[in-house]
């Protein structure tokens, strides 16, 4: 498992897609910094919204699109690239190559959120005026971790769109999808229940009638999302005879 871990690694070596990594780190931190400078004028900015309008940023619309496009390309890389027929013939089971490529896919979602955290701390030292305290900084550390699990349970269905068409445009019309819809539902009753507002809707829990039963929604449908999908993912790897390239 560690060396199919390690190659799928090596396929991402000099690959153009980390270069999205940074990007999607830095994007939402640069944005958040940008509206506290305009704002110091008039009011002053406090660490606490700094980071929440960080998390709106990255939970709301970055994550959804990058995260899905990330899966996606992970997994429809091989048919684009014509090694699909090689790779799944191997005497390997289909399942262990999927669940290396979702631990690299695990590991760009975690790149990507530390190198956000990492600038809006950087960007905020210089712009913030009131001191960090530790208490703050452990919740939002925590905070940061569970939007990665939450994305990360998000992943198998950009995978099996991209298996299922291929190619990588089928992830990237349901990141797109994913982010309209987020701006339609995050002020509707509806938020804490639509997969990719989950995440937003988690964060920010404390403003709920109540905080446990969000907890509680978001664990049964990431879950199940995760396990469907996942079946699905590796029982199609398993049943297609001929895997050829788009």
């Amino acid at each position: 498992m560690l060396n199919l871990l390690y190659t799928e690694s090596l396929k991402l070596k000099r690959n153009k897609i980390l270069w999205l990594l940074p990007i999607g780190g830095l994007l939402p931190s640069i944005l958040n910094l940008m509206i506290i400078i305009g704002n110091s004028k008039h009011y002053e900015m406090h660490w606490e919204d700094a980071f929440k309008n960080n998390f709106i940023f990255m939970t709301l619309i970055m994550g959804v699109a990058l995260f899905s496009l990330i899966s996606g390309y992970v997994f429809s890389r091989e048919y684009t690239e014509n090694t699909v027929n090689s790779l799944y013939t191997y005497p390997v089971d289909p399942a262990k190559f999927v669940f290396a490529k979702l631990m690299v896919i695990l590991m760009m979602i975690y790149v990507t959120l530390i190198i956000n955290y990492g600038s809006i701390l950087a960007g905020g030292v210089l712009v913030v005026k009131e001191p960090l305290t530790g208490s703050l900084l452990i919740e939002t550390v925590k905070k940061q971790a569970m939007i990665g699990i939450m994305f990360f349970a998000l992943a198998p269905v950009g995978a099996f769109l991209g298996v299922i068409g291929k190619n990588v445009i089928p992830p990237i019309v349901l990141g797109i999808s994913g982010v309209i819809t987020n701006v339609v539902v995050i002020n509707s009753k509806y938020v804490d229940v639509f997969p990719w507002c989950i995440p937003t809707a988690y964060i920010f829990r404390e403003d709920a009638e109540d905080p446990k039963l969000v907890c509680i929604k978001a664990g049964i449908i990431l879950t199940s999302m995760f396990v469907i999908f996942l079946i699905g993912l590796i029982g199609y790897l398993k049943k297609v005879d001929v895997h050829a390239g788009s």
